[in-house]
């Protein structure tokens, strides 16, 4: 078990493919907020200083080549002129924008860590445990005299 688009693509853990590597909900003020570490196998979302300046360039490459299909494709296809298509591509743009740069910080990490099926099993044992118990766990219920 290597590479997993899945758990690129639903920003998990690199490592353990349990633990969420972006903050939840969103917050438009921070898009790219990490913990420090995974909460399942404690592997570091930022393993070194810079780290993500390569997910730049992810995000660019995926940009670039979507935007010029989509582009092409308005252009040769339905015959638009190229204002148009570029203004439905700056529109797309917008809309995909903080996907993308979570997205390609996900990917990056992905690509730069490996996965550890091991580790990815006893994470799954522990949460499974921890819900078992959270089931059996039962309030005390004093009775007053």
């Amino acid at each position: 078990m290597g590479f997993s688009w899945k758990a690129a693509w639903n920003y998990k853990c690199p490592r353990c493919r349990q633990g969420d590597i972006f903050i939840k909900p969103l917050n438009l003020k921070n898009p790219l907020a990490m913990p420090d570490k995974c909460q399942y196998c404690g592997q570091k979302t930022e393993p070194e200083i810079g780290f993500y300046y390569g997910a730049m360039m992810v995000s660019y490459a995926i940009s670039s080549w979507l935007f010029l299909g989509i582009v092409l494709f308005l252009v040769f296809y339905y015959k638009w002129t190229v204002e148009s298509a570029m203004l439905v591509v700056i529109a797309l743009a917008v809309v995909t924008y903080l996907w993308l740069l979570r997205y390609s910080r996900s990917l990056w990490l992905h690509l730069m860590e490996k996965h550890k099926p091991e580790v990815e099993e006893r994470v799954k044992l522990e949460i499974a445990n921890r819900t078992v118990e959270q089931k059996e766990w039962k309030p005390r219920i004093s009775k007053k005299k």
